[in-house]
Formats: C-alpha cells, structure tokens, sequence
C-alpha cells in the first residue's frame, strides 16, 4: 500500500474451480483485509485466504486484484523497483 502499489478498498477476490470455492476480502487502509462473512480483519493475506478456505493456503498466491494481479506480483514488482 504505502508503494501506491494497492489502495484502500480495493476488493480481492479468488475462484479454486475444482474445489468449488470463491472468496471476496476488501482491503483496509491498514493494509489487512477483510474477508466476506467475518467481522475481524485479518494481518495476513494468507490467513484470510484460510479464513474462506478452512486449509493452510498461501493467500499471496491466491487472492487477484481487479486486474487480474496476484499479491505476489505485486510484491514481485516492488521488488523489482
């Protein structure tokens, strides 16, 4: 967030076809995310992602911006700069 990389209320979400699952979290100007039916924001994407999932789950690799970026990506591009 602080590199303008991802913005507050910026919705995230995710679709695992076989297991037939989708996930929507909406970012908080904190950088946590809040997950669709749960009241507390989650620290780490990953947690959230467990949050919808009910399994240990890299959520840097699962969750997509609305442009169809991963939050790895985005970490991969700061990095890069």
């Amino acid at each position: 967030m602080q590199a303008g990389l991802l913005e507050a209320d910026t919705v995230l979400t995710f679709r695992q076809r076989r297991a037939g699952r989708s996930g929507r979290a909406v970012v908080t100007a904190d950088g946590q995310l809040i997950v669709d039916g749960h009241s507390s924001p989650f620290s780490s994407p990953s947690k959230a992602a467990e949050a919808v999932t009910g399994n240990v789950i890299n959520g840097w690799t699962l969750w997509h911006t609305p442009e169809g970026d991963t939050l790895d990506q985005l970490r991969q591009k700061l990095r890069a700069e």
